[in-house]
């Protein structure tokens, strides 16, 4: 792998994956929405080639008009709209666009001369499971984000089998990291904690799994260089805790005297009890393993 192109540049995964790239002398073509705001998050490198174009124009994108001088490996398909909880999460109008955006981000890899297409998938694939999740998981989407996600990683395979490009698939789980937004479950507990706020919480016994957004980027990285193809990976630390454990973890680090107040708030009808991602095949292919524990990944945030 000598060179990327990848959508979603400005968030956590994608600056994630940028950086790792730099680090590895890799050349890459960054695609942003216009005038982001986000644009600063994004590493400045020589190696880094940022261009506008939104999960709307990509069936329009024409490369050569911008001058780019040289056809990337590798299409990491990672920007996804209408993520927000309130109306984007559960809006079937809104998620059947970005099954399109997914197909169309297929077809300009293939205008690029790319030989591999990676697309972002996403936890809430699985629905609810039981158990450790990995590629071979039974899915059952419960909302109109995760059947999109699920529909789209279909789709796209079918299509790059038909344009004869490599196809890999990654479900991702839970990141955490310096750049994820403020409205996060582990940067609000943190803000919270630093000013002994009072923050009403449920339970908090349900299983989670989280990874460290420089350990995504890595694992993309590998997936990039050795994952299969075809294949569909689940990637997560590999480690499921109650996720009242991460946040008394995160009590100890920045406010050890604060009091979190559990229990405040009842589960919400059918939320997933169970998340942590069976790591083992990914390992197996590709070498990648996690580096950075939950502890350490706290300390960077709070840098």
């Amino acid at each position: 792998m000598k060179s990327i192109i990848l959508t979603g540049a400005t968030g956590p995964v994608g600056v994630a994956l940028i950086k790792e790239c730099i680090k590895n002398d890799i050349r890459i073509i960054a695609l942003i929405r216009h005038n982001s705001t986000k644009i600063k998050r994004i590493p400045k490198s020589d190696l880094v080639t940022i261009l506008e174009c939104d999960n709307n124009t990509l069936k329009d994108f024409q490369p050569a008009d911008y001058g780019v001088d040289f056809s990337p490996n590798v299409f990491f398909h990672l920007a996804w709209g209408h993520t927000d909880k309130q109306f984007g999460l559960n809006s079937t109008e809104e998620q059947v666009k970005n099954i399109q955006h997914a197909l169309d981000a297929v077809h300009l890899a293939k205008r690029m001369g790319c030989q591999k297409f990676i697309g972002a998938g996403s936890q809430a694939e699985y629905g609810y499971a039981t158990g450790p999740q990995n590629g071979n998981t039974p899915v059952n989407p419960e909302i109109a984000y995760g059947v999109a996600k699920y529909a789209a990683g279909r789709l796209t395979k079918i299509e790059c089998e038909k344009l004869n490009l490599e196809y890999v698939w990654v479900r991702i789980l839970s990141v955490f990291g310096f750049n994820n937004n403020d409205d996060t479950l582990i940067h609000n507990f943190i803000s919270n904690c630093k000013n002994n706020i009072p923050m009403a919480l449920g339970p908090c016994t349900h299983i989670w799994d989280y990874l460290y957004e420089d350990d995504v980027g890595r694992a993309l990285f590998a997936i990039g260089e050795k994952g299969l193809n075809g294949k569909v990976y689940c990637l997560g630390s590999g480690i499921g805790k109650p996720l009242k454990e991460y946040l008394e973890i995160i009590k100890n680090i920045v406010n050890p005297t604060y009091t979190p107040q559990y229990e405040k708030i009842p589960y919400a009808e059918k939320s997933i009890k169970y998340l942590c991602a069976d790591i083992s095949e990914l390992t197996n292919d590709t070498g990648w393993k996690p580096e950075i524990s939950f502890e350490e990944g706290v300390k960077k945030i709070l840098i």
